[in-house]
């Protein structure tokens, strides 16, 4: 699924494409509510922070939303400048006590069926930060970390594939990772912590770091699954889980 995915968002021709396939991934997944969003200005794409960029939650929730500068307070949006990855609405809204107003908007949220869900915040460049709400018009309870992991994955293979639509992509030609490299971006892949992989090549910690940093200059990232999604979509590895999905 996720491969697939990949192959089909780098092939498509527009960003409405880009957006279909994602919308139908979700689906299938069972998530048929999603929100798009950027959390701060996107100085390389020429765009300014807005809520909705796409979206399928209802038009009349939007509307009310941005008119009253939800966005300011909603806490799912404020996990997105402290999380880069995927995680539960729940985890945020539990532990913590909420603001009336934070409170007044997740309520408000559920009675029109938007329940609690996942958030995905993706962190690029200097303080630029996307995010996405993936939720069901029907309460669920199977939120499990490989389900989790599947709509990362998605998330950010997305944000990928839909902003290049707004710059020129760069040549994979010009994308030469070393031997060293490709190891340890295989074993980050597999979901192996610094220390381990350094452990499993007999290398030393520093020089792990030195590879990753030297990763994420070539492949233009800034973080570890941005990495393992553009090395998938270059062919530059294949994890294992991409077979079990």
């Amino acid at each position: 699924m996720i491969e697939s995915f990949i192959e089909e968002t780098n092939k498509a021709n527009t960003k409405d494409d880009v957006y279909h396939l994602f919308k139908t991934a979700l689906e299938n997944l069972g998530y048929d509510r999603l929100v798009y969003c950027y959390a701060t200005d996107q100085p390389k794409l020429n765009q300014k922070a807005e809520f909705g960029i796409i979206s399928t939650y209802p038009e009349e929730w939007l509307t009310y939303y941005n008119q009253s500068n939800f966005m300011d307070h909603d806490p799912v949006v404020k996990q997105l400048f402290q999380t880069n990855g995927a995680f539960t609405w729940e985890s945020i809204t539990k532990p913590f006590e909420l603001t009336k107003i934070q409170k007044k908007i997740m309520h408000e949220a559920e009675d029109i069926g938007i329940h609690s869900g996942i958030g995905v915040g993706i962190h690029q460049g200097i303080n630029e930060i996307s995010g996405f709400g993936i939720t069901s018009s029907h309460k669920r309870n199977d939120l499990d970390r490989n389900l989790m992991a599947k709509v990362n994955l998605l998330a950010f293979q997305f944000h990928e594939a839909y902003s290049a639509r707004n710059f020129k992509k760069p040549d994979p030609d010009q994308i030469i990772l070393s031997e060293r490299e490709r190891e340890i971006l295989h074993w980050i892949s597999e979901g192996k912590s610094d220390t381990i992989i350094a452990d499993l090549l007999y290398i030393q910690h520093s020089t792990v770091r030195y590879h990753i940093q030297n990763i994420f200059k070539k492949l233009a990232v800034n973080n570890k699954t941005m990495a393992i999604v553009k090395a998938m979509k270059l062919r530059l590895i294949q994890p294992s889980f991409i077979k079990a999905i």
